[in-house]
Formats: structure tokens, sequence, C-alpha cells
């Protein structure tokens, strides 16, 4: 039994992580963590401890497991914190603002003899494995280009921003699905193009981009794509 608890209490917990971790007989969700946690947004889930105490999360022996599901702007300083307690770390994405940071946090877990991972969950959809699945069968024959398309229409989402920001845009908040499911396939690749932009104008979300990513006929594994292209 793998003893669980959360940082946050907003829609990424209450969406994407609880419904799969409370249907599972062997992961127990103790308590969830959150500056107000008697915010009425989500219903409180029976059974479970809500706090806004951090160190009554960190201090308890019983929970093994620590997800950091906030801002990413908190996800460097919560995640250590959480190794520096003795917790394993699962961190929402996008991981950590910098690759620094992710090399830095990484490194420290291994000192810590715990693990910390990126919860890249888009790994498991259905869509994605019936692809890997047919690619690996043989029966498309040698890829040349695969292409990933992210339709995402809520254009009260990029209205909404006054101010340019990397890390709260398109492409961090959503293009590292695709980037993550391109990457866990094919492997890392030997170049990448990139075309990048913010059609709403100048100081606003970059609600466009264009990846493509270049993976060599030889010398890569046999059946792997030579070009893979990933836009949104």
């Amino acid at each position: 039994m793998l003893t669980i608890g959360y940082i946050g209490n907003g829609k990424s917990t209450n969406r994407y992580h609880l419904p799969f971790s409370m249907n599972r007989g062997h992961l127990k969700v103790k308590t969830i963590y959150a500056r107000n946690p008697d915010k009425g947004e989500w219903e409180k889930v029976p059974g479970v401890l809500y706090t806004d105490d951090i160190e009554a999360l960190m201090n308890d022996k019983e929970i093994g497991l620590i997800v950091v599901c906030t801002p990413i702007e908190s996800h460097y300083a919560y995640a250590k914190m959480a190794l520096d307690h003795g917790k394993n770390v699962l961190v929402e994405r996008p991981f950590m603002m910098t690759k620094d940071e992710a090399v830095s946090i990484f490194q420290y877990a291994k000192e810590k003899k715990l693990v910390i991972q990126s919860y890249q969950n888009r790994r498991y959809d259905s869509d994605f494995l019936t692809t890997k699945k047919v690619i690996d069968s043989g029966k498309l024959g040698e890829l040349l280009e695969v292409e990933m398309n992210y339709d995402y229409y809520r254009p009260q989402t990029p209205n909404s921003v006054t101010h340019f920001s990397k890390y709260n845009s398109y492409l961090y908040g959503h293009g590292v699905h695709t980037i993550d499911q391109v990457f866990s396939y094919f492997g890392e690749p030997d170049d990448v193009h990139y075309d990048v932009r913010q059609l709403l104008g100048s100081g606003r979300m970059n609600d466009y981009f264009d990846l493509d990513f270049y993976y060599g006929t030889h010398g890569g594994p046999p059946g792997r794509a030579s070009k893979a292209i990933l836009s949104a």
C-alpha cells in the first residue's frame, strides 16, 4: 500500500489525480494540503484529511509519496521540501521552470536515494497507445513523417492574458504533453526546428507553435521515424 499526500487542491488534483488514485487498491490518499482547504470549488473527499499545515503533511511518516499540483513557480521549492522530509515526489507538468532546476532536483533526489518524476499521464492515453501498437506492428512500413496536432480552441484563455509569460502559455502548459509522447517513443531528436508566435500581439501568451523534430535514418532504433512534426 502506497500512502499519498497532495500539495494543492485545484483542478489538477481533483480532476486528473484523485479519480485515479481513489480507485486503486494499492493506493491510499491520506492528506491534501492547501492554503485554503475550506475553499468550496471542489467537493471534499470523505476520509481524506484537508489541512493548511504543510508540516502535518511533510512529517507524516505514513506518507511515502507527495504529489505537487501547484503553479509551476512553486514546483522546485515544494519538491525539494518533500525530498528533505524523506518523501518520494511526483510533480505535475510542466515539471520545472528551467532545465537547470530539473537537473538539480533529479540529482538531489538521487543523493537522497529517493524517486522524483514528472507526471506525464498522456503517455497512457488510448489514442497514443493504439498508435504505438499500430506502428510497432510494422503494417505501416517505414515511417518518413509523423504529424501530431494539438487542437485546443479556448478563446477565453488567451484573451484573459495581458502580459507575456513563457511558463503560463500553450507551449509550456499543453505542448509538453505531445512533446513527451514524441520523446517517449522516438527518443531524443537529432535536430529541432521551432516556430512559436503570439498571434494576439506583443505582450500576450504564445498561442501558436509548430515544432519539428528530426531523426536521422541511420543510427537510430530500427523502424523509427526519420522526421516527426508537432504543431498546434
